[in-house]
């Protein structure tokens, strides 16, 4: 459940941020593709573009938390055990 909240929270709110940066550049209504208007309204144009923006942000911070991981748990690297009686105490 934590790593579900670590990724889609941030993500969120990225979406957020880029849907309000994004429209308040551009208009909906004058979005074209080929001379075809894309949306027939703006609130469609609205709910697109953040779920658009939220995927490619679940995407980004999927990447960054399994980067964040210790490299000994992505190589699956396990140092051998050490044996403390095995080494005599040295007195200086």
């Amino acid at each position: 459940m934590r790593r579900a909240i670590l990724l889609f929270w941030p993500s969120f709110i990225i979406a957020a941020a880029a849907t309000g940066l994004f429209f308040s550049i551009f208009d909906p209504q004058e979005l074209t593709l080929h001379s075809a208007r894309l949306f027939s309204d703006k609130l469609s144009a609205y709910s697109v573009f953040f779920l658009i923006a939220w995927g490619f942000g679940v995407f980004n911070t999927a990447i960054v938390l399994l980067l964040e991981k210790p490299s000994r748990q992505l190589n699956g690297f396990q140092p051998p055990p050490v044996d403390p009686d095995a080494y005599p105490e040295q007195t200086l």
